[in-house]
């Protein structure tokens, strides 16, 4: 691979939710992030020093509206299943995203090499890594679309 530093290739646009935020509010942030720009595939999450604590992405999400469903309702196809669920999600509305989330502290430098990046979202299977400066503060996040369009024609030439 190319010496690319990611501070050359990183999105320095990207939506960002604090750490304590409650699931309504990263509903909201989702929601408003999958409707404009950057269009990034989830929230890097930050901590009360602002700084990345982890990431929140749909499927981390999802999968706690699935365990909500779960507790909810023991069964498939039961008539009143929204009812239990809804219910059931009233009362998790109040678990915060630091429960939630994945990719809890893992963050590239902007200085490292691209392929780093690279290596971290396919070894982990993120959908996008943050990128920190020297003091850790989050400056852009490489997306595992952006490791498909560098590898992509490298591998299939």
């Amino acid at each position: 691979m190319e010496n690319k530093k990611n501070s050359e290739v990183m999105h320095t646009e990207f939506a960002t939710i604090g750490a304590e935020a409650g699931l309504k509010e990263a509903f909201e942030a989702l929601r408003k992030n999958l409707d404009g720009p950057p269009h990034s595939p989830g929230l890097v999450v930050l901590d009360e020093k602002g700084k990345c604590a982890g990431m929140l992405t749909m499927e981390d999400f999802m999968k706690e509206l699935s365990m909500l469903y779960h507790d909810a309702c023991d069964k498939p196809g039961q008539k009143d299943w929204a009812d239990k669920f809804f219910n059931q999600c009233e009362i998790a509305g109040v678990r915060k995203i630091s429960n939630i989330m994945s990719g809890k502290r893992m963050t590239v430098g902007s200085g490292d090499d691209f392929d780093k990046a690279c290596e971290m979202i396919l070894n982990h299977n993120l959908n996008f890594v943050p990128v920190v400066d020297e003091r850790s503060k989050v400056v852009g996040i490489i997306t595992r679309r952006m490791v498909l369009e560098d590898l992509g024609p490298k591998i299939f030439k």
